[in-house]
């Protein structure tokens, strides 16, 4: 039974190529690696202080993913979201994000919603002040909402194919904060969320969803050239 223990310890532990695989990932998803730009195994073992065989083996696991693409003569590039990817992930998250609502919005406590709506409050203060709010902390805050909405589902198949669009779904959030920021009215948005989801009204509540997945996309519609 020990050796069985640890076993599970070992495979629990992340090796070097699961860490190099969301290193890179982060890497895309903040744009430090731009769409269209070639991916190099040398300068990405010596940015990430590590061997070419984890970057090598991440690569070709982001290539799987599609996250990545290999063109003959010219090597491995950032695979560009076109205007059908954007459309068919949004129609995914859409329909996931329905169906996982009318369950999680029973389970996500009054507590949850409050420190996610002080974030939000926070942020248009600051934004209100003058200051200047970094791509990566909006676009984080502002996955709060639906992260709970999925992980507080009873539905573990909506989990599983959430995690299965899960970063493409970022690059999504990332992209519409780079075309065109109305942090207000994300906020505004965000807030109403909040508050038929804290009087667990599922129904108002998931027309308010749509409602604002659909404004997301717009924006990207209208502002980015694909």
């Amino acid at each position: 039974m020990k050796e069985f223990r640890d076993l599970k310890l070992k495979t629990k532990k992340k090796s070097l190529t699961d860490v190099a695989f969301e290193k890179i990932k982060e890497l895309i998803l903040n744009e430090e690696i731009e769409p269209g730009e070639m991916v190099s195994e040398n300068q990405l073992a010596e940015y990430l202080n590590m061997s070419r065989t984890p970057i090598r083996e991440a690569i070709r696991r982001l290539e799987a993913d599609g996250i990545l693409i290999s063109r003959q003569g010219y090597g491995t590039i950032v695979r560009m979201l076109t205007l059908k990817d954007i459309e068919d992930v949004f129609e995914v998250r859409e329909a996931m994000e329905l169906i996982a609502s009318e369950t999680a919005i029973y389970n996500i406590s009054d507590q949850e919603i409050q420190e996610v709506k002080e974030d939000f409050l926070n942020l248009l203060d600051r934004y209100h002040r003058g200051e200047i709010i970094a791509k990566e902390e909006f676009t984080s805050i502002d996955g709060q909402i639906h992260d709970l909405i999925v992980k507080k589902s009873d539905n573990e198949y909506v989990k599983m194919l959430m995690e299965r669009i899960d970063f493409n779904v970022g690059r999504y959030r990332a992209m519409s904060y780079k075309v065109s920021l109305d942090l207000e009215e994300s906020t505004k948005q965000h807030l109403k969320l909040l508050k038929y989801m804290e009087e667990r009204n599922v129904e108002v509540f998931k027309d308010s969803l749509k409602e604002h997945l659909c404004w997301s996309l717009n924006i990207i519609k209208s502002h980015a050239r694909l």
